[in-house]
């Protein structure tokens, strides 16, 4: 009997290494590159990310994010109901396409950091992991950037200055 036990355990461990290699394997399809935020206005208790992903593989989605910057941290877009431009969580994911690429940039997808623990100050760095439903946990360092900024490139696409928010925990992004 203690035969039986130990191959099925061997088996179960056999198993458990393979899902993990497979998961080495997704994540190293993974490239987040051009990460920024804006730097906080005042006192400010919200802020955003924005990033490329670059898939080098098979299709996956990011399922979640984390962070110890702030209260909650989530993956929103934006939503034009009514002539008014509407953020909101992201509920299921968002798929990244097959040897393709995502942008998470203003008016798009992009990572909400909701009740930050203290203001984003340009020059500095903020980690937040990204999770995918293949690849697994990804680190992900941020640039802040000044509070004008368009991103690394200055081409982040959509600028939402002027935009009427109706989400008050969204006030200040």
């Amino acid at each position: 009997m203690e035969t039986t036990i130990m191959k099925k355990l061997f088996a179960v461990i056999a198993a458990l290494a393979g899902l993990f290699a497979a998961t080495q394997a997704f994540a190293a399809d993974i490239e987040v590159k051009d990460a920024w935020a804006k730097a906080s206005l005042g006192k400010v208790p919200n802020g955003a990310a924005f990033f490329t992903i670059e898939n080098h593989g098979m299709a996956d989605r990011v399922i979640g994010v984390t962070s110890d910057l702030a209260d909650k941290t989530e993956l929103h877009t934006h939503l034009m109901e009514n002539n008014v431009m509407k953020m909101r969580e992201v509920q299921g994911g968002v798929e990244v396409p097959m040897h393709g690429d995502l942008m998470f940039k203003p008016g798009s997808y992009h990572v909400m950091l909701i009740g930050l623990h203290k203001p984003l100050v340009e020059g500095e760095k903020i980690n937040v992991v990204l999770t995918f439903e293949k690849a697994g946990n990804v680190p992900v360092t941020v640039d802040v950037m000044g509070t004008m900024s368009k991103g690394p490139h200055g081409d982040a696409g959509m600028d939402h200055g002027n935009m009427k928010m109706d989400d008050p925990e969204h006030k200040g992004h």
